[in-house]
């Protein structure tokens, strides 16, 4: 509290003292920089891409929870069709990048491997034979938000 409140005070101050070195007395924001440039555009990062896997997407008699230490747990389960498509058009798209992946109130941040990185002998064909997946290396209550995001209501 008291460090907030000191930041507050400082950025206030030198708000302040950049209205009383400027000609006019009027302060948009301590924050606000001072240029000559002819528009006041700010360049925004992309957003992240977010992935939903939604219930209908999942086979709802595959859904497992897995104890595999400890403290960590493994949600198992297996896409339909159209899911497990959906999920290898969205790795086309954004292989080598960061993503979200939201699983009803579960958020997870990753990189998506590059296309050149696959396990051998792995194919389209042949994930869409089985369409499994996992999340892994999550807590309990994190598996236990995977499995309400996952179960058809």
């Amino acid at each position: 509290m008291r460090t907030t409140l000191i930041l507050v005070l400082l950025s206030v101050s030198s708000g302040w003292s950049l209205a009383q070195n400027q000609s006019s007395a009027f302060v948009v924001s301590p924050f606000a920089a001072v240029t000559n440039a002819g528009s006041d555009y700010v360049t925004l990062p992309e957003p992240t891409p977010t992935r939903s896997i939604l219930p209908e997407d999942i086979e709802q008699d595959s859904i497992q929870m897995l104890r595999f230490s400890t403290n960590g747990f493994v949600v198992r389960f297996t896409y339909t069709e159209a899911g497990a498509k959906k999920m290898l058009a969205f790795r086309r798209e954004h292989a080598g990048h960061e993503v979200v992946i939201h699983v009803g109130s579960f958020e997870r941040r990753y990189t998506i491997a590059p296309l050149e990185v696959k396990p051998a002998g792995w194919t389209e064909e042949g994930y869409l034979k089985h369409r499994g997946d996992k999340v892994f290396g999550v807590s309990e209550d994190e598996a236990k938000k995977i499995v309400d995001g996952l179960k058809q209501k």
